[in-house]
């Protein structure tokens, strides 16, 4: 059975990858604000995290934007402190997909995972700043804090809360799994469940 989904998680990872990689590419015409803040599009992987079901899948589709912003970094010119950065969007995108659970269209859930995803990520940013440059503490703050604003909000949960409406119970199916939340509590393999 965990061979079956083999396909399923690879095509998440892909797509995510993909997407995320060319909006990246898009969305480099904004100017950062110094010093390396930037306008990086985090409700393309949010939005990932929130349609697939929790685990597995969380983690492939984590997987896909740690791949997109690596394929980015590579027509940019890889740096020492890339793979530290990897991490974090790892880690930040599958805390965001927890954190929404089975409510996708909770407007919470999406802006309290959004907000922590930016503030994860800021953070394994900004400390590249003191593990591998030479910039101060009040820099990798002000890091830490803009790009926290950048990512998770105006970037990641504005944007995540306007499209998820049109992309629940439209998209799932694609990827081989059913929507999350109510409708998923009447899929055949739950029939016998309690209703809520």
């Amino acid at each position: 059975m965990e061979n079956a989904n083999t396909p399923k998680l690879i095509v998440i990872t892909v797509l995510c990858a993909v997407i995320f990689f060319l909006a990246l590419t898009l969305i480099e015409v904004i100017p950062e604000i110094p010093v390396d803040i930037d306008w990086k599009p985090f409700f393309i992987p949010l939005a990932f995290v929130a349609l697939v079901p929790v685990g597995k899948p969380t983690i492939a589709a984590a997987l896909g934007a740690s791949l997109g912003e690596f394929l980015r970094d590579m027509l940019e010119g890889y740096e020492i402190d890339d793979p530290f950065g990897a991490v974090g969007y790892v880690l930040a995108f599958t805390i965001a997909g927890y954190i929404i659970g089975n409510q996708p269209l909770s407007k919470v859930r999406l802006f309290v995972a959004a907000m922590i995803s930016g503030v994860v990520q800021a953070v394994f940013e900004a400390a590249t700043f003191l593990l591998f440059g030479e910039e101060t503490l009040q820099v990798a703050l002000w890091s830490w804090l803009g790009n926290s604003i950048t990512h998770g909000l105006v970037m990641g949960a504005i944007p995540l809360i306007l499209i998820m409406p049109q992309l629940y119970n439209r998209i799932e199916r694609y990827m081989g799994y059913a929507p999350r939340g109510q409708d998923q509590r009447r899929a055949p393999h739950s029939a016998h469940a309690r209703p809520a």
